[in-house]
This record gives C-alpha cells, structure tokens and sequence, in this order.
C-alpha cells in the first residue's frame, strides 16, 4: 500500500531488516497505507483542527510503571513478506513452502502458549499473502502456481478443519495483490469475509460476495447489482460484522451494501477527491481511508450520513485504523513528521476533523535519532474498543488511545531499547506482530504477540 517513493525511503532506512530470500523485499515499518502528511503544529498549538505535542508517559501500567499486558516473543519462525491477521484467539501468518516464497499459511492460538505454527490443511495450495481472518476462521486464498488457483477456502482453527472449498464457479477471486498489505485483498470480520470476484469466471456474473460462517457450513452471499463493469476496476473492499455492511471502493465512489438485503441496489458515496491506494479500514458506521491526491489526506466516511468528512492537514501514510470511536493514521503533512524512514502518528475521535500528533523529539534511546523516535513508526492498529493504539516499527509501541505513546521493553532483555515490531494487528483481545531478537537482527523473522486484558 506505500508509493514507489515511501518505499523507496524506508528501504533505505531499514534495509539492515531485509533478508536474504526471494520474494518480496522486507519493509521493517510495513503494514498499511501511503499518504502524504496533514498539517499540524507542534508544542500543544492547533493548526487547521490538529493539535500536536502530548507527553510519553501514557499507556496502561499496573501502578508500578510496567506494563499491565505481557508481551511475548515467540521463536516460531514466518515469512518476513508475507501476512500476519488476528482473530479471536488466532494468528494467522504466511511461512512461504519449499523453495517457494509465496505459498504456506500457519496458525497459532495464543491461549495455549505455543512453541509452534500448525499449517492449515494443503498449505502448499495457498498464497502467504492472500489470506484474511476473522473470528477463528481462516480465509485461504488459492496460490495462482497450485490446483486452487483464485479460489477461495475456509479453515476452522479450533478444530483444525477444511470446512469447504468453494467450486471456481463460485468464487474466482479476480487477482491477489503483490504485496501483504497492498489494497484489492479479501477482507475478513466475525463471520464475514467479502471477496472480488471475477465476473466472467464465476456463473451468475457477480463481482462482490460475501462468505458467512455462521450457519452449520459456509455460504455464500453474492450482492445482485455490481458496483461496477469489471472486477479489475474494484479498487479495495471491506466489512464490518456488527452492522452487516460491505463497503466497495471504485470509480472514486464508495459502495455500501447491506448484508441482510444483497438485492438492493447499494448506496453511494462520492469521493471527490479519489480513493487512494492504502487498505481503508472500518467499524461501525465510519470507514477511514487516504484519497487519492498528489499528496493523500485522510478522511472520513459517515456510512450513516452518506458523506465525506475531510481531516485539515491531514495528509497521510503508511497506515491508518479505526476503533470504535478511535481513529489513528501516519501524518506526513512536513519533514516534522518524518524520522529516518519512520512516520509519526496522528490520531483522534470520529466524527473529526481534529486530531492529535505524536510529540517531536522524544528519542527512544534517550538523545538520538539512531534507534527511532516515540510516536514514529511504520504500522499500526487500533483495537476496536478504542483501549489501545498500537505502533510497529522499529520497535513496538502503545497508548491508551490517545497521541502518548510508550516503548515497552523487551520481554527477553535482548534489544537494549525495546521490542522489535513491525506489521502490527489487532483483534478485540489480542496483538499480532512481526518481531526479531534485536532490531538489528537479520536472521530471523518470528511472530510476537499480547493477550490483552
């Protein structure tokens, strides 16, 4: 989801994080959106209904300066390419296969402490980067080098089962994404996974549909009038279980359909200033996501209101994420939001426009920018009672919902300045993250995780 530039500046700035394999290249601060930044002072002083500053004492602590979670870093291996989802009581990550780096997705449940990943059924017909999660159901998606080719399955992690495979002429998804994190993927909620469709692949022509797993077995839904002609002008979809609600972005338009009544026809919201290319993210009645201007501000969509609301100076990057009343994005307004590859977080209540930035010049290390700076990262995640805003990078990062945030140490006392992190995400009750021994480590890429309280 990043632009060839941002790309291009974050592997210069933490190429000590790419391994050696085939694939595609690591990014330490992956994860999300590209944007350019959104205009806000610093110290405390508002400009355009941003405020900055905040001090880096936040987060949850049990009244002894610690954390009132546990972090804790796995030794069981992934790629460091390729997708990590949460959901409840569920990771899910891509491991890559043989020789391959594009097939193989493993799960964990964190609740049992494991000391290893166990593959889902036939991983070797699977994209690592494909898969969407949602409950403790996984959503497989057919690696285009296997037999399953742009289908679609369905794997129950609490009981290790397959539950279905469904007939190309089904689903045939229209294409996966290159990249992880990149737009246009399959998206997962509760029970509820919304895929692309291939119109002339699959019988009845219909481009959006959605898989329920919430009866005996898997259904499928497919929604009567498409949003557009052609699959491949489907920018991004999303879906939010609670309300029932799949939004579609094409043609700079929002498409909101409703579950319940596929056979109505969807509202629409124009986005007059374009869709841009980074994963927009919803819950409830909002949706955030980064237009498409030469230099992308966020924004919010009221589903309810059926309108934009535009954030002032709130030109964006990287990432973005919404809770329930929460939102958060990677400012990119001016050079003050930019460290050394990494962004600085902005994050406020919906409905906005407002919001908050990290404060400048707090370095983790205590005098340099050497090893990053508090509120600088690359990915994020809100979770989505609004309890926790957290931040990957170069290290993990957290507050308790607002702009002040605090390092955690590392668990293992292995890295000096905190827990390596990078390609966060959240579920209701739990943190997924990519993690290492040191930031520096290059060898090895594992998954770290928190059970939240």
């Amino acid at each position: 989801m990043k632009t060839s530039l941002t790309v291009a500046v974050m592997l210069a700035a933490a190429a000590f994080f790419i391994l050696p394999n085939a694939g595609c290249p690591q990014l330490l601060p992956s994860g999300g959106d590209t944007t350019d930044d959104g205009g806000t002072t610093d110290g405390g002083t508002t400009d355009g209904g941003t405020t900055d500053g905040g001090t880096t004492d936040g987060g949850t602590t049990d009244g002894s300066g610690t954390a009132a979670f546990t972090i804790v870093k796995t030794g069981i291996s992934m790629r460091h390419d390729a997708a990590l989802r949460c959901g409840t009581d569920l990771i899910a990550f891509g491991t890559g296969y043989g020789d391959s780096s594009i097939i193989g997705v493993s799960y964990i449940i964190p609740s049992t402490a494991p000391t290893a990943g166990t593959p889902v059924t036939n991983t070797e017909l699977y994209a690592c980067k494909g898969f969407a999660v949602g409950g403790h159901t996984i959503f497989l998606a057919g690696s285009n080098t296997a037999s399953l080719a742009f289908q679609v399955s369905v794997f129950d992690a609490l009981t290790g089962t397959m539950l279905k495979t469904f007939d190309a002429e089904e689903i045939r998804l229209g294409g996966i994404p290159v990249g992880a994190d990149d737009p246009g993927h399959m998206q997962a909620d509760g029970n509820y996974c919304v895929v692309i469709c291939d119109e002339n692949e699959v019988t009845d022509g219909k481009i959006i549909k959605v898989i329920d797993v919430s009866g005996a077995e898997p259904a499928l839904i497919a929604f009567d009038q498409n949003p557009v002609d052609y699959n491949n002008m489907v920018d991004q979809v999303a879906v939010d279980a609670a309300t029932g609600t799949v939004v579609v972005a094409a043609d700079d338009t929002f498409f909101v359909y409703d579950i319940a009544a596929p056979d109505v026809a969807p509202t629409q919201i124009a986005a007059p200033n374009g869709i841009g290319d980074v994963q927009m993210q919803m819950n409830g009645s909002y949706v955030i996501a980064l237009d498409d201007q030469s230099y992308p501000q966020a924004m919010l969509v009221d589903l309810a209101g059926a309108s934009i609301i535009q954030l002032p100076d709130g030109e964006g990057t990287f990432d973005l994420d919404i809770g329930s009343q929460t939102f958060a994005f990677y400012a990119d307004y001016d050079s003050d939001d930019s460290s050394g590859g990494s962004q600085r977080a902005a994050v406020g209540t919906v409905p906005g426009p407002g919001f908050s930035k990290a404060a400048m010049d707090d370095y983790i290390d205590g005098s340099t920018t050497n090893n990053g700076l508090v509120g600088y990262a690359g990915s994020l995640c809100v979770v989505p009672d609004d309890s926790y805003v957290f931040l990957g990078g170069w290290y993990l990062q957290y507050s308790t919902g607002g702009a002040s945030f605090v390092v955690p140490a590392d668990p293992e006392g292995a890295d000096t300045y905190g827990t390596p992190a990078w390609d966060v995400d959240c579920s209701a009750k739990l943190v997924g993250f990519k993690t290492a021994t040191t930031r520096s480590d290059n060898t090895e890429t594992t998954v770290g995780y928190i059970i939240l309280p």
